[in-house]
């Protein structure tokens, strides 16, 4: 009998087959669109709920992303803090806006500032899309920071200037991480930023979904603890002091056998799982299509 040869790699090999895999994807990642809300079967619309105060967050609102009917809301017209929710609509902005294949050079000062998430190595040159990653996987503020620094300022200045054109008049980007405490906005205001960025950069959703993703020098995890529920589509958490915890977000949910692509704007939170899951139940459970 002749006994066939099985062809072996050698296990030093293993991690360059990885890091060949994962270049060769990061290269096509950002030309892979995430399906057009326009592209999901428009559901008949959910009657609005009476708000609930089940939640220890102070501001927040579930919408539909295809129609801007609004479902439930509590302090929507409320200017508060909005920490690294921040991030997504930077990321948004660099994608729209800026070339991704130009490079930067990390300094010193992109390093040394408050938040080390990110593991950005000083010396080593990125791409504007390399940092996309630890924007939105790790929430890294050093990413954000080096940003800003290579645009000259333009990704923050591009940022409010959209914010103005969408109509969101009280939102305000002090920064591209969300760490300062100007950074403010309201949930009516999120809503437009939130529907607008997934709309046009539904990419940038995509990669905010990721369990993992292995750069050029190093890996990020995802840190977002509400990515590992069903009918994630992607979005943003955050935490200062001042804003404490927040999140926007767009999850797919099926309501009396139609299913609903929704935005979820969360504010203020002492306990941002713990709302989400009281909020997302108390939809889930309560809201009838019209």
């Amino acid at each position: 009998m002749t006994r066939r040869r099985v062809a072996i790699v050698p296990t030093y090999f293993v991690p360059l087959i990885i890091v060949f895999v994962v270049v060769f994807s990061s290269a096509v990642f950002l030309d892979q669109k995430i399906e057009s809300p326009a592209a999901v079967i428009l559901a008949p619309k959910l009657v609005p709920l009476p708000p609930t105060t089940q939640l220890s967050a102070e501001v927040f609102r579930v919408f539909d992303i295809n129609t801007g009917d609004v479902v439930v809301s509590v302090g929507a017209e409320k200017v508060v803090p909005i920490a690294s929710v921040t991030k997504l609509f930077a990321a948004a902005e660099l994608v729209s806006t800026f070339d991704l294949q130009a490079t930067t050079t990390i300094e010193w000062a992109d390093v040394i500032g408050g938040g080390e998430a990110g593991k950005l190595m000083y010396g080593k040159q990125y791409s504007y899309q390399d940092l996309l990653f630890p924007l939105l996987i790790e929430s890294s503020n050093d990413a954000a920071t080096t940003l800003v620094r290579a645009t000259s300022g333009a990704l923050l200045e591009q940022m409010n200037t959209h914010a103005r054109a969408l109509g969101a008049t009280s939102t305000t980007f002090s920064d591209a991480s969300g760490l300062s405490d100007n950074n403010v906005s309201t949930a009516r205001d999120l809503q437009l930023l939130l529907t607008d960025a997934y709309v046009h950069e539904p990419h940038v959703f995509d990669i905010s979904t990721l369990t993992q993703y292995i750069g050029p020098y190093s890996g990020w995890r995802n840190n977002n603890l509400i990515a590992g529920y069903s009918g994630y589509r992607g979005g943003k958490h955050g935490y200062t002091t001042a804003a404490n915890r927040t999140l926007v977000a767009v999850f797919d949910e099926q309501i009396h056998g139609h299913v609903y692509r929704l935005g979820y704007i969360i504010l203020g939170s002492d306990d941002l799982k713990a709302d989400f899951e009281k909020l997302r139940q108390f939809i889930n459970t309560s809201a009838t299509p019209g």
